[in-house]
């Protein structure tokens, strides 16, 4: 399929929003997304970026919904930027029902962790990071 990739640009961000959206509804997962385009144009177009996107450009005549070989290329290319920026890995989620998922990343030469070496993902939200933040520490 053709396809360009290019840096996200601070106009994408509404588009990148509802692919947010998309992939947490696809997920079972829509109260999890709490963010705007706009706290995405500003954590992405700031002076000090919080985060970089890239974004995969395909022309009308070949869009259709199942995007083939567009995965691989984007990861292709986060791969080759972290290379270049000397990074050493590459990580990722992925949840436990999500077969396809599982077996793409696998086919592009991923280990799953958890059951390689028994690592466990953990995050901290609400009012645990609020405490943490102002020093109350849990027992």
């Amino acid at each position: 399929m053709e396809c360009v990739l290019r840096p996200c640009r601070a106009e994408d961000c509404a588009e990148v929003m509802r692919m947010i959206k998309e992939l947490a509804e696809f997920e079972k997962l829509p109260d999890q997304v709490q963010i705007s385009d706009q706290v995405l144009r500003e954590d992405g177009f700031a002076n000090d970026p919080f985060y970089r996107c890239l974004v995969a450009e395909v022309p009308p005549e070949h869009r259709s919904r199942d995007g083939k070989g567009i995965g691989k290329k984007l990861m292709s290319k986060i791969a080759e930027i972290g290379v270049e920026n000397r990074c050493t890995q590459l990580k990722f989620v992925v949840l436990d029902w999500n077969r396809t998922a599982i077996d793409f990343y696998q086919g592009q030469g991923a280990v799953d962790l958890t059951t390689a070496e028994g690592w466990h993902f953990f995050h901290i939200e609400g009012d645990a990071l609020e405490q943490l933040a102002q020093g109350h520490l849990g027992h």
